[in-house]
């Protein structure tokens, strides 16, 4: 009896293995070329700095504009005769 309990037990595992889940085999990843990532970040970083910068400039060049607009608007209105003229008499 020792025998054929060996031989069920031996014939279970057999059986277990055959069931299992196979293993894939192990996904080959590609090598990634080696990129200096600092001198990228260091690239973006100046690259808003300037953006920034013209920002600055052009918001300054349109605060100027309006001020100019604005004045010539005030002479225009200086200078224009009244619409209507009243009589001295």
């Amino acid at each position: 009896m020792k025998r054929s309990a060996l031989t069920s037990a031996v014939t279970i595992c057999v059986v277990f293995q055959g069931c299992a889940i196979a293993h894939l085999p192990p996904v080959e990843q590609k090598p990634h070329p080696v990129v200096d990532q600092s001198a990228k970040v260091r690239d973006l970083r100046k690259q808003i700095r300037e953006r920034d910068e013209r920002i600055q400039e052009l918001e300054s060049q349109l605060e100027t504009l309006k001020l100019i607009d604005q004045d010539s608007r005030q002479q225009k209105m200086l200078l224009k005769p009244p619409t209507t003229l009243e009589s001295l008499e």
